[in-house]
């Protein structure tokens, strides 16, 4: 196994300069359900807002809001289709203050969980990564207040990152991708994505990179030009830098 690359506070130090590693120039994860389990806090947060908006939550309500940007979310959870933009925005706000201050605070609803967990084998894979020289980047939906605060809770402050109010199409389109691999200074194509989603595959196979799929919460299609994996725990570099590329 790799050794371990660590910064002397135990957060992650990223690899700096041009991967050594042939056909792999950066690894570019997804965040929510891709790198760490956050599901428990967002399903809370989003019940929250129901409540907040005197609604209803409908069976199979959160398969509708994984992947989505949190103005999306906010709109299929409203159920008033399109909303002002100005109430949409109100809203997102609500949500941010809240998941910030539950990470801030450590306070949950299960006072023996931490707010958010790695996904299993995703800390130990960026560790490998980073010993091997291979940049990597965060591409999400989340907003930057909410991906800082995340990042500093699991050590991932200096890692390159795109938030999601950071480009002007969400997922499933790539401007996230394209963004995080000119960041980088590679080219997308010599990329490995990492998602969770449906929409955040989708994403990753338009910005024309090699994807990897590990699906968590929803199902993915079979139709799509992806691999798959049950978890992370399973994937080491050798194993992204082999990924077939798209025909």
């Amino acid at each position: 196994m790799a050794e371990r690359r660590s910064s002397p506070d135990g957060s992650l130090a990223p690899a700096r300069g041009p991967s050594p590693v042939p056909g792999l120039a950066a690894v570019l994860f997804d965040l929510d359900g891709t790198l760490i389990d956050s599901e428990p806090q967002w399903r809370a947060l989003y019940r929250g807002l129901a409540d907040h908006l005197g609604v209803t939550l409908a069976p199979g309500w959160w398969s509708q809001l994984v992947g989505r940007s949190l103005g999306e979310s906010v709109e299929v959870l409203a159920g008033r289709g399109p909303l002002p933009r100005e109430e949409r925005d109100e809203l997102v706000r609500w949500l941010v203050d809240r998941g910030v201050e539950r990470l801030r605070s450590g306070r949950l609803d299960d006072p023996g969980q931490p707010p958010v967990t790695w996904r299993p084998g995703a800390r130990r894979l960026l560790e490998e990564l980073h010993a091997a020289g291979v940049p990597t980047a965060v591409v999400t939906a989340s907003p930057r207040r909410l991906l800082d605060a995340v990042a500093d809770h699991l050590g991932l402050t200096s890692t390159t990152s795109v938030a999601g109010d950071e480009v002007t199409r969400p997922k499933p389109d790539p401007e996230g991708y394209l963004a995080a691999a000119s960041s980088l200074g590679v080219d997308i194509a010599d990329c490995v994505a990492v998602e969770d989603s449906p929409t955040g595959v989708a994403a990753a196979e338009a910005s024309g990179a090699r994807v990897l799929a590990v699906p968590h919460t929803v199902a993915l299609a079979d139709e799509r030009e992806h691999t798959v994996t049950t978890s992370l725990a399973e994937v080491g570099v050798e194993d992204l830098a082999a990924l077939p590329g798209r025909d």
